[in-house]
């Protein structure tokens, strides 16, 4: 699944699967495209149906979504993806954080090198 349709996804999730039984929920594509316009448009981006309709059809191959005649339903996969996926996000931020937290004067080294580097080859151009 690549990036948009995470994102793709996680949006559909957000817009549709509200409700007693959110799986129940029939999704067309034009209330996909309502709710992708907007976005696109603030953006200044094209919105091409034909490439969001190929998404949504990787989605529903993937086991994301079910699609029967016109209609799209969220599946128990993309309900457990989207509420796992802010979770996992915020796990990996932690990661990440305390990564920078436990190495950080490597950095400061990596920068001071890169400056003192830059300092004498300039020195060396000018010298000369």
């Amino acid at each position: 699944m690549d990036i948009f349709q995470q994102w793709l996804i996680l949006r559909i999730q957000e817009h549709f699967g509200a409700g007693r039984d959110p799986m129940q929920n029939a999704i067309s594509f034009d209330s996909i495209a309502a709710m992708l316009e907007p976005l696109f448009e603030r953006e200044d981006a094209l919105f091409d149906e034909d490439e969001v309709k190929s998404h949504l059809d990787m989605l529903v191959e993937l086991g994301y979504l079910l699609k029967t005649e016109d209609k799209y339903f969220l599946t128990f996969r993309a309900m457990v993806y989207s509420q796992a996926a802010p979770s996992l996000a915020q796990i990996a931020q932690d990661e990440f954080a305390q990564f920078v937290r436990a190495h950080w004067w490597k950095a400061v080294g990596v920068i001071i090198l890169l400056v003192i580097v830059t300092t004498v080859v300039t020195v060396n151009i000018i010298v000369q």
